[in-house]
């Protein structure tokens, strides 16, 4: 796969916010003794235009799609806006393209689907047992609370099929908001144990700022995404010197002025044509927003962007959600805390999605780790805490490279710490969902070998201590960067002939 093509998917990712979860679960010393539900993030299940028609089942654009789109409409309109800077031109241009490429995922200002469009959903499990792992389906870009009805009934299903009195619920990213609006609903007598894998319910900084219009781009940032999202190939040194190079030229820069200013100019026109009832309708993108940004989100929208259109059902539905979920939260896991096990697993090590101001947060590319977390304190990204600003906190509470202070976790305790794991990367985690959920005794940071913060070994990929050390990012000098890539260049260059010779 070509890097562009691997990066864009990267970002489309991101921006969606989709919290892929599969289905490959794997006990490790837990023993289970009841149903699995597993609740899935975003673009998690199937979605059709017709429920009544598997024939018309809604896909994400690939990635072609969108290069071709990139290709012939984006970069020529561009260019005939830097000549005539006609905006309205522009906006029209991109938005028509847009709204045919992105047509079925839109919601109607009700907050509810297109016509028949969702999730073809089966309540009725045709063989559960004590052993059983569930994954619940649903339209995840509907109203949390509506979904909590829904997984009320397969709940309760899964109980009368299996014989079991209950089930343990595991959840990835959105999914935690929907089991916490379940709780409020229904109480936690069905429910034996909850697992929280990286979390979004108490919000996600691109959701805020995409719905306050506050989606701009940092030069910095996505010098240093990039680098983080190219992982461990064999090409890693030498396009990672290469964004080093272009940083120095100073070209993200001047691309990102260019593109900020374009964004601004886009805003009106292109949120009430694609924003809004892409993301702004789906009720689900309103759970996401966070707390100290909702306000402002709710102005935005409403009173700017969707002024006069009747958009009352949708504010409806994030009034309820709001009453139901994001005011008792706390409360809701607390209590459930009191008679259930309850764990919490959060990312770190990484800097959030480069499409706002909060680039500089760390997480692990979509959500930052101080939300995940349920409210840990982080150092910005490449940097870590000082002496004076961790006065008082207690050593155990300190990740070893200085970057977290779990200490204000709402469950600190229960909550565990994976450096330089991304977002998406349950199958590292989903194995150790049977451990946390089944364990003999209820567990805390302090009974598990890897400790509160931990990694992955490489070669093992068992969970095992974090032992790095704080490290600040160094800006390598003009000369450091030519020297790297000229580095890498001929490293490159020489596996390929050694490459050839060896056939």
């Amino acid at each position: 796969m070509k890097l562009s093509k691997k990066i864009l998917s990267l970002c489309l990712a991101a921006l969606m916010l989709l919290s892929v979860s599969g289905a490959a679960f794997a006990a490790e010393d837990g023993k289970q003794d009841c149903p699995v539900v597993h609740v899935p993030g975003f673009y998690s299940s199937d979605i059709y235009a017709d429920v009544n028609d598997t024939d018309t089942l809604i896909t994400f654009p690939d990635t072609d799609s969108i290069i071709e789109l990139v290709k012939t409409v984006v970069i020529p309109s561009l260019i005939v806006y830097c000549a005539d800077r006609d905006i309205d031109k522009l906006s029209t241009n991109i938005s028509s393209e847009i709204k045919v490429l992105f047509a079925d995922w839109f919601y109607e200002s009700t907050g509810e689907p297109q016509e028949n469009s969702g999730v073809i959903f089966d309540e009725t499990p045709e063989s559960v047992n004590a052993e059983s792992k569930l994954i619940f389906r649903f339209d995840w870009r509907k109203d949390p609370v509506a979904i909590a009805d829904s997984l009320a009934a397969y709940i309760d299903n899964a109980i009368s099929v299996s014989g079991c009195d209950k089930v343990a619920l595991s959840a990835h990213s959105f999914g935690s908001n929907v089991i916490i609006a379940y709780l409020q609903k229904y109480g936690n007598d069905k429910i034996s144990s909850i697992l929280f894998d990286s979390p979004a319910c108490y919000g996600v900084a691109v959701a805020g700022n995409l719905l306050t219009g506050k989606v701009t781009f940092d030069s910095e940032a996505i010098a240093y995404f990039l680098k983080t999202a190219l992982g461990e190939n064999e090409y890693e040194s030498l396009l990672s010197s290469i964004i080093d190079i272009f940083d120095m030229a100073e070209i993200p820069e001047l691309f990102t002025l260019f593109i900020d200013e374009v964004i601004e100019a886009l805003a009106p026109g292109v949120y009430k044509e694609i924003f809004a009832p892409l993301f702004g309708y789906w009720p689900a993108m309103w759970a996401m927003v966070p707390d100290a940004q909702l306000d402002e989100a709710m102005s935005y929208i409403f009173d700017g962007v969707l002024e006069g259109q009747d958009t009352a059902a949708l504010k409806e539905k994030i009034a309820s959600y709001n009453a139901v979920v994001r005011d008792n939260r706390e409360v809701v896991l607390k209590d459930f805390d009191s008679v259930g096990n309850f764990a919490v697993l959060s990312r770190f090590g990484a800097p959030s999605f480069p499409l706002s101001s909060a680039a500089d947060l760390l997480g692990d590319t979509v959500i930052e780790t101080k939300s995940s977390s349920l409210g840990a304190l982080t150092a910005p990204v490449g940097d870590y805490f000082s002496d004076e600003e961790l006065s008082g906190v207690a050593a155990e509470y300190i990740s070893p490279d200085r970057t977290v202070n779990a200490s204000t976790c709402l469950f600190p305790e229960k909550t565990w710490f994976i450096k330089g794991t991304g977002h998406f990367e349950t199958e590292l985690t989903e194995p150790y969902y049977d451990y946390f959920l089944f364990a003999e005794e209820e567990l805390t940071c302090g009974k598990t070998d890897f400790g509160r913060f931990c990694t992955f070994d490489k070669e093992t990929l068992a969970l095992v201590k974090d032992t790095s050390e704080p490290q600040k990012i160094k800006e390598p000098s003009a000369f450091e960067r030519l020297f790297n890539f000229l580095k890498a260049l001929f490293e490159r260059i020489g596996a390929f002939f050694k490459n050839i010779f060896s056939k």
